[in-house]
């Protein structure tokens, strides 16, 4: 988890930051696509070799700002109850089409229930997602389990150089162009706040497993 020298200050800082920003990110994009639209209706060729790349580049932008936000405003935790499948939906659904079409579910007890900040885990599995996703263009798989003392999460890829136990997230550490490094961070540290624990394993075949674990409460029914 991050160390914050001054919370009230780094939370006043991420508000601002969002305040801003997020509005001209906003309109940028509403007139770039705009845009787009008025080149289809002329039949021009520019838009999907220009327009599209551009509004990617925008929600970059947009993405990272939303990072550093949280980055420096960590949630306060609202537990209720939900279901394991409610929050692997939820994360699958935050993704766009044609990665969402990618990811694959293995529900084991679709029915099972844990008492947890929803939102929060499923942003932190949305995170997972999204960074397995960029790691393979192949399938990725997700595995939610419910056992005696906890609730499970796993990703699984079969991207190469897989991160191994050892390894732990650090701030703006990345190789990826455009990105804060800030993905895993984040997630660890709600996880942490959820009470869980987020670890790195590998499969006996080689592929790349990430999973969260929530223990359960004494609220879980």
């Amino acid at each position: 988890m991050p160390h914050l020298e001054n919370p009230g200050v780094d939370a006043a800082l991420a508000r601002a930051l969002a305040q801003a920003l997020n509005t001209p990110l906003a309109a940028l994009r509403a007139s770039v696509e705009s845009l787009g639209q008025e080149l289809m209706l002329e039949r021009t060729a520019l838009r999907p070799l220009r327009i599209d790349g551009v509004l990617q580049e925008v929600e970059r932008i947009g993405k990272n700002v939303r990072e550093l936000v949280e980055f420096h405003a960590p949630p306060v935790p609202q537990p209720l109850a939900c279901t394991l499948d409610e929050i692997v939906q939820a994360a699958r659904a935050r993704l766009a089409p044609e990665l969402r079409a990618r990811v694959v579910l293995a529900r084991c007890e679709p029915g099972a229930t844990l008492h947890v900040d929803g939102p929060l885990l499923s942003g932190c599995l949305h995170r997972l997602l999204e960074n397995a996703l960029e790691a393979t263009e192949e399938l990725v798989l997700v595995v939610a389990r419910k056992t005696s003392a906890e609730c499970s999460f796993a990703v699984l890829d079969n991207a190469p150089n897989a991160l191994g136990p050892d390894w732990q997230p650090l701030p703006f550490r990345t190789t990826k162009p455009n990105h804060l490094g800030l993905g895993l961070v984040l997630t660890q540290r709600d996880v942490t706040l959820l009470g869980g624990r987020l670890e790195f394993l590998s499969t006996p075949q080689g592929e790349t497993c990430v999973r969260i674990a929530i223990p359960h409460t004494e609220m879980d029914p």
